[in-house]
């Protein structure tokens, strides 16, 4: 078992410059009791993925919140952006190899967000995500208990 403030506070270190630079503020909240089932290293490199898409998206001073709590059936992860959003016909697409919506920067491959859904629903895991244009844009990933 792992402790979600663990993989968050790791998932987290690559984009603290970026973030830093931009001047964007982060909020995080949940318990210290919050644990889930899974690999570090993996799920850490899979939430980094979708904060780079996050803080890349977000405007100077914009606003990242991560939210975590934990029930009998899942653990849940929440990140959500006060960025620009994802047009409305990307979102059935975003986790699609190569795929780059219309927003995407143009270094962008289009395999962050692919590599970040494969690594979670490996792990027994689910990921949505709900976007707005202009609006901002939420992932929520779950990762469900094994059942016995």
């Amino acid at each position: 078992q792992i402790a979600a403030v663990s993989l968050i506070s790791k998932a987290l270190e690559p984009v603290l410059i970026p973030m830093d630079i931009k001047e964007q503020t982060l909020s995080l909240q949940g318990e210290d009791t919050v644990f889930f089932q899974g690999d570090l290293n993996w799920t850490a490199e899979a939430l980094t993925n979708i904060l780079k898409n996050c803080v890349e998206h977000t405007p100077q001073g914009g606003k990242i919140s991560i939210t975590f709590q934990e029930n009998a059936l899942f653990t849940e992860i929440i990140i959500v952006d006060n960025g620009r959003g994802i047009a409305k016909q990307d979102i059935p697409h975003i986790f699609k190899r190569f795929y780059k919506g219309k927003n995407s920067s143009e270094d962008s491959v289009g395999i962050g967000l692919n590599l970040a859904h494969s690594i979670i629903t490996a792990q027994n895991g689910d990921v949505e995500v709900k976007s707005t244009e202009g609006a901002g844009t939420q992932f929520t990933i779950k990762f469900y208990k094994q059942i016995i």
